[in-house]
């Protein structure tokens, strides 16, 4: 009888079965681990860099980077709209345009453009000297503190103690500059709320 024989491969066939499902299942679970663990580390990795024209390293994440950058930054930003001539000022606009958040374009060209203005009508060029740099890495600002120095047709006509804030952002692995504005000497980050008002700034 053929009967046993039969049996016989029919059992070795469903052991052949069970035997390939359970490969098959621990394969999935495999990639279901692998995959879970490339989107974990996707979202930690960090990435150093070492510019070329500056000194200290600094690391970007997922979603932040870190203190020097902002440093770095907020400082090379800060030269573009702080140190300029008649000549010059058209020129490093543009550049500073490039990181310009897409929020803040339009008023951030208006603002160059009235700077560029005023530059050439007076033919004058300012300098600056920062003193100290602050850095709020939670809201992403720079802050500086340092001395104004104007110029007119080559003759210093003014040397002023000013503050800076420069807003950031980091979106989609490129840093934008959201406002670039004057505030205050004494607390260039505007940490501290303005007199009379008891509210704390956001």
């Amino acid at each position: 009888m053929k009967l046993p024989l039969l049996q016989r491969d029919l059992s070795a066939a469903h052991r052949t079965t069970a035997i390939l499902l359970v490969l098959l299942l621990a394969s999935i679970a495999a990639n279901l681990v692998l995959a879970l663990l490339s989107a974990r580390l996707s979202q930690q990795e960090r990435i150093v860099i070492i510019p070329p024209s500056v000194h200290k390293t600094f690391w970007v994440a997922h979603e932040r980077v870190s203190r020097e950058y902002l440093e770095q930054m907020g400082y090379f930003l800060m030269q573009l709209v702080l140190n300029v001539t008649p000549q010059s000022v058209d020129h490093q606009s543009r550049l500073l345009m490039q990181y310009a958040a897409p929020a803040a374009f339009g008023e951030l060209r208006a603002q160059l453009a009235a700077n560029a203005q005023r530059l050439k009508r007076d033919a004058a060029a300012t300098v600056f000297s920062a003193h100290d740099l602050f850095v709020d890495e939670a809201r992403m600002r720079v802050g500086v503190r340092g001395e104004l120095t104007t110029f007119v047709s080559e003759r210093r006509v003014s040397e002023v103690v000013k503050g800076y804030m420069i807003d950031l952002e980091y979106t989609a692995g490129r840093i934008y500059l959201k406002a670039f504005r004057e505030t205050t000497a004494h607390d260039p980050l505007e940490t501290k709320p303005a007199a009379g008002d008891t509210r704390a700034r956001n």
